[in-house]
């Protein structure tokens, strides 16, 4: 069942009522603006770059911002626009700092998709790939392409996929591609079953297949509802979330092998949420570089406020049993929604939507790496609340600049998208190979490949959304 399309109460009175069915980093720029809300610790603001008024977007979704090598910002808006049912937006990066009015790439119109709830993807070209949770040829959603063409980009999106309900239906997930521009990801709803699928769509000489892959469908014994993205390890595994279903009925993550002979459809079930260490993941994963996963639930836990997790990778698979790192107790943090980012020193940083902080309207928080494994309690970096315009409820994630600026959205009342800086996020280190120099990429790829496990574990480890995404950025530093 759709969280988005049957109802917008759904999405934003979710902290009271249940559903019924990659480290992200970037190459971003110089940042400036003027402070208006502060933590309790001074070291700590937050910025609010834009303010969406309707006309021009409103209610940025789950989906986290990427960047180009400019350090332009770029998401979707869930509704707003000319036509009421959801924008494309990009922020310029300037040299005076980023432009406070977004500029709308793209209004969705219904035909070529509606309401996206999802984030986007960057190829190498700088176009954009992202999906609609409703609309399309068969009023099930989309996965779209915006071309970047000599003079920005294009006003409408090309569809790739429409959804016929057969094939999946509600896609609310960002998608992810690997190295051969083949993209993947999940639909809520659809399928054989009507608990949604995991799709592959595959990248051809002329473009793309205009009907999907269906990779698994879910059952609600394998879990069900997929709403989190997609990460890949180096043999092109795929790992996701279940927001219901398995054992319990409380969520589940599941693997999908891939083999000789292709993808498995029967996905192994890593982790079947019982309610004490967690229930409803809405987030995808990330990974270290050990291969263990992180992740959050919505809700679940010892106080029933959400939790986050780790799932060991041992030499004979990975434990079937979550660690619960962090318990959230409504005082440090409530529901927390979007993906997890890590920073070089492997500490997490994440959102929750709500919880009572200092306004009592969601939190950006930082999860400690330590010496014997992470602290257990979250240090609350930022609270958010309207207060000076800040806006509340963040459904999406966090990401990093090299400054380790962090920058995310909130959801109510139309929505925001901010920056905040000190919150001491260490920015990885720069790729191996020096710019300018003929083994520049092929020194940064193929460190990045020894020290990940291979270059598409680098990709996913780090946050990207695929391995052309993690070469985009290669290119763009060699380039310097």
């Amino acid at each position: 069942m759709s969280l988005m399309s049957d109802s917008r109460v759904s999405l934003t009175s979710s902290r009271v009522n249940l559903p019924s069915g990659m480290l992200v980093v970037f190459l971003l720029s110089f940042l400036a603006g003027s402070l208006i809300c502060t933590n309790t610790s001074s070291a700590q603001t937050i910025t609010t770059l834009v303010s969406f008024n309707g006309s021009n977007g409103s209610e940025p979704g789950s989906g986290n911002l990427v960047s180009n090598a400019n350090g332009d910002l770029f998401g979707t808006t869930y509704s707003g626009g000319a036509y009421g049912e959801g924008t494309i937006f990009e922020i310029v990066n300037t040299a005076n700092g980023y432009a406070a009015t977004p500029t709308i790439l793209v209004s969705f119109d219904y035909a070529d998709g509606a309401y996206p709830i999802s984030g986007l993807i960057i190829d190498a070209d700088g176009d954009l790939f992202g999906t609609t949770e409703s609309g399309g040829a068969f009023k099930s959603g989309t996965v779209f392409e915006v071309a970047k063409n000599a003079n920005g980009y294009a006003s409408t999106p090309a569809t790739i996929v429409s959804f016929d309900i057969a094939d999946g239906s509600t896609p609310q997930a960002s998608l992810i591609a690997d190295a051969n521009g083949d993209l993947f990801g999940t639909t809520s709803g659809g399928g054989a079953y009507g608990d949604g699928t995991v799709f592959e769509i595959a990248k051809t000489t002329s473009g793309y297949a205009n009907t999907p892959v269906t990779l698994v469908t879910f059952d609600g014994y394998n879990g069900g509802v997929p709403l989190g993205r997609l990460l890949a390890n180096s043999n092109g595994d795929l790992f996701g979330t279940t927001l219901v279903g398995g054992a319990s009925g409380h969520g589940t993550v599941f693997e999908i092998l891939n083999t000789a002979s292709g993808y498995d459809p029967a996905p192994v079930t890593l982790i079947s949420f019982g309610g004490v260490d967690g229930q409803y993941p809405y987030s995808g994963l990330i990974t270290d570089a050990n291969g263990d996963l992180f992740g959050t639930t919505r809700l679940g836990g010892t106080s029933g406020y959400g939790t986050v997790f780790e799932i060991a990778n041992f030499s004979s698979g990975y434990s079937g049993m979550p660690t619960t790192l962090v318990n959230f107790d409504n005082f440090d943090g409530a529901f927390p929604r979007g993906d997890l980012i890590a920073d070089a020193n492997g500490n997490l940083f994440g959102t929750t939507e709500s919880g009572w902080g200092t306004y009592g309207a969601g939190t950006v928080f930082e999860v400690a790496k330590t010496t014997n494994g992470y602290a257990s309690a979250p240090t609350t970096e930022i609270s958010l609340g309207n207060v000076g315009g800040v806006g509340s409820d963040p459904y999406s994630g966090l990401i990093a600049d090299l400054n380790g600026n962090l920058f995310g959205t909130t959801f109510l009342n139309n929505g925001t998208v901010y920056e905040v800086t000190g919150s001491g996020f260490v920015p990885p280190k720069q790729f191996a190979g020096s710019p300018g120099t003929p083994n520049c990429n092929g020194d940064s790829i193929s460190t990045l490949a020894q020290t990940y496990g291979g270059i598409a574990h680098a990709a996913a480890s780090l946050g990207y959304s695929g391995v052309p995404g993690l070469q985009s950025a290669v290119n763009s530093y060699c380039s310097q």
